[in-house]
């Protein structure tokens, strides 16, 4: 019989635009972890039932909750940025939604991708703190997100990565002490639940390495195309944050490759990737056209650049 300490209770959230890229870093994790003993739970929020059904056609032990609309009602209009939408809020209701049985679990956000095991999972204390966490920025940076929000310590985490003590995070009242902050500094927070989660946990957490939850954007354009090839620069997660995804056909290189090798092993492999265009801001034009220039696409940096000082000229 499986002890429940044995079990690594790995949580998903997504609505039906996202679901492709949480299958995707499901298959990840799973094929990175096949020596473990891993129990998915997805939590979807206006997903079809042939995408589900897709979902739980994948290899796994894999659980799926229903989020309905009323759950979410007090998250409508929360968000300014264009690639969060009101899925992200449902971190917020997973500890009290999960079965009694799990009592740790990691929380993943869909644009992450895990290419070790999760074992080392076990040796992370959080009995007495109510979750792991890994450092969002440099620490000029997050010194700065600290004091912007009020904190009394310089930390800051990124919560793309949570691995919750759930009966801290129930008893310590942290879904509603976060709601309250998100009603109450509305338009005041510029990184939303995740600000006000680093306020409601402050000095109640546990900073673990980055390897669990790197961020892209922090690395330059060679490590971004390089840290697979490299022992000491592989994590366990990486976390690719910012607007520019893998699943976007614009945003070639080992990333997209990375993702596009772990979504063949879902129902999704054939889908062709989204165009990011219609979402592209000066900086993301000026990021495309340096990167072709590299490529010795002269023509397409030229457009690429052209775009960009359109787009700054609009401003």
């Amino acid at each position: 019989m499986i002890s429940k300490e044995s079990i690594i209770n790995v949580v998903f959230c997504s609505d039906g635009n996202y679901i492709e890229y949480l299958a995707t870093s499901l298959a990840s994790v799973y094929h990175n972890n096949l020596a473990n003993n891993i129990h998915f739970h997805v939590f979807s929020y206006d997903v079809s039932e042939s995408q589900l059904d897709k979902l739980r056609a994948q290899p796994g032990n894999i659980s799926v909750y229903k989020i309905e609309n009323a759950d979410l009602a007090s998250y409508d209009s929360q968000s300014s940025l264009a690639h969060i939408n009101k899925s992200t809020y449902i971190r917020l209701l997973v500890p009290r939604l999960l079965p009694e049985s799990v009592q740790r679990f990691v929380y993943l956000d869909v644009d992450t991708l895990c290419f070790s095991s999760l074992s080392a999972l076990n040796a992370i204390n959080i009995d007495h703190h109510i979750c792991a966490v890994v450092t969002d920025n440099t620490k000029d940076i997050n010194r700065k997100n600290s004091q912007r929000i009020g904190m009394t310590t310089d930390a800051y985490f990124n919560a793309g990565f949570l691995y919750i003590n759930r009966r801290a995070w129930l008893d310590h009242e942290v879904e509603r002490k976060t709601q309250d902050i998100l009603r109450d500094r509305k338009g005041q927070l510029k990184y939303l639940d995740q600000d006000a989660l680093n306020i409601v946990l402050e000095n109640n957490v546990v900073y673990i390495d980055k390897k669990w939850n790197l961020l892209y954007t922090l690395l330059n354009d060679e490590q971004q195309q390089n840290f697979i090839y490299r022992a000491e620069t592989m994590p366990v997660i990486m976390h690719f944050t910012g607007g520019r995804k893998p699943w976007y056909q614009e945003h070639q290189g080992v990333g997209q490759h990375l993702y596009l090798f772990y979504r063949n092993f879902t129902a999704w492999r054939d889908t062709p990737l989204r165009s990011y265009r219609e979402r592209m801001r000066a900086t993301d034009y000026r990021v495309y056209a340096r990167r072709a220039l590299q490529k010795g696409h002269l023509v397409e940096a030229l457009k690429n650049y052209a775009a960009y000082l359109n787009k700054k000229l609009k401003k």
